[in-house]
C-alpha cells in the first residue's frame, strides 16, 4: 500500500511530504523510538527510489488503483 509520509525535514527547513511503501524488493520498513523519544520510520521512497527515515511523522495511506 502506498503512503504519504509527512514530517518537518530539518535539512530542507520545511514540512515536506514523501510517497513511500513498506516493502520494495529486499527492503522491509521499520519503526522505532529513538533515545530522545522521537518516533522514527524507515520506508522506501518511491520517487527517489531509495530508503528514507522520517522523524515525528504522520502517515496517510492511499489505496492503489
Amino acid at each position: 500500500m502506498t503512503k504519504y509520509i509527512t514530517w518537518y525535514v530539518k535539512s530542507r527547513n520545511k514540512l515536506d511530504v514523501f510517497i513511500g511503501v513498506d516493502e520494495h524488493e529486499d527492503f522491509q520498513s521499520k519503526k522505532w523510538t529513538d533515545k530522545k523519544g522521537n518516533s522514527c520510520y524507515n520506508f522506501w521512497d518511491t520517487n527517489a527510489n531509495h530508503p528514507r527515515t522520517a522523524v515525528n511523522y504522520t502517515i496517510r495511506e492511499v489505496q492503489n488503483v
